[in-house]
């Protein structure tokens, strides 16, 4: 599991995760800074989700370590489908509000004030109370990559978040990722999109 500091980057240290017998990242360096946007590149098969999914505690190392921030992870894994998540736009979206909180309690006043402007955000208020399965593709996306930025957290990682979406909602998401690193999180996302890549600050690529 990851490390929790008080050092606003994310960073990993000789690194090693296996798949099963497959060795998929094998000693990775790797610094994500607070307040930029990190794409990670390389073809299919290099580990870009595998690194996702070792920055969020989703596996663990085989070797090394990462350490991250202590007050949360969002993470906005790829290609969910609607049937996973049986809900509204609107109450898929306040999920990213419920972290941390008691069930029992109902969202607050803020909470309900954040959930409205991450569907103004990524143009979906007029879809708050569709189903998810009643969505194209691209307004899906939008809907999770809004779950995520709700939950306003220190890190925020996103898989390949603008795969098969149209040009306007690329637009939005590119967007909304470097408005969360304006404000001090550090984003990382896996992309094949150029247009996603080149308006990264940073690039990582895995062989």
């Amino acid at each position: 599991m990851p490390t929790t500091t008080t050092d606003p980057a994310v960073r990993v240290a000789a690194m090693t995760v296996r798949r099963g017998d497959r060795t998929v990242l094998d000693r990775v360096d790797a610094t994500f800074p607070a307040g930029a946007v990190t794409a990670l590149t390389g073809p299919n098969g290099s580990g870009k989700s595998t690194l996702l999914d070792a920055l969020a505690g989703v596996v663990a190392p085989e070797v090394g370590a990462v350490t991250r921030p202590g007050d949360g992870v969002a993470y906005v894994v790829q290609a969910v489908p609607p049937s996973a998540l049986p809900l509204t736009v609107r109450a898929t979206v306040a999920m990213g509000r419920w972290r941390g909180k008691p069930w029992w309690r109902p969202l607050g006043r803020h909470d309900r004030d954040v959930v409205d402007a991450q569907l103004d955000r990524m143009r979906i208020a007029d879809l708050a109370d569709r189903s998810l399965d009643e969505l194209s593709g691209g307004q899906r996306q939008r809907t999770l990559v809004a779950l995520g930025l709700a939950q306003r957290a220190p890190v925020l990682l996103v898989d390949e978040p603008t795969a098969g979406v149209d040009a306007a909602s690329a637009a939005l998401v590119v967007a909304a990722l470097a408005e969360e690193a304006s404000r001090g999180a550090v984003v990382v996302h896996a992309a094949h999109d150029p247009v996603a890549v080149a308006a990264a600050d940073r690039v990582v690529t895995l062989g």
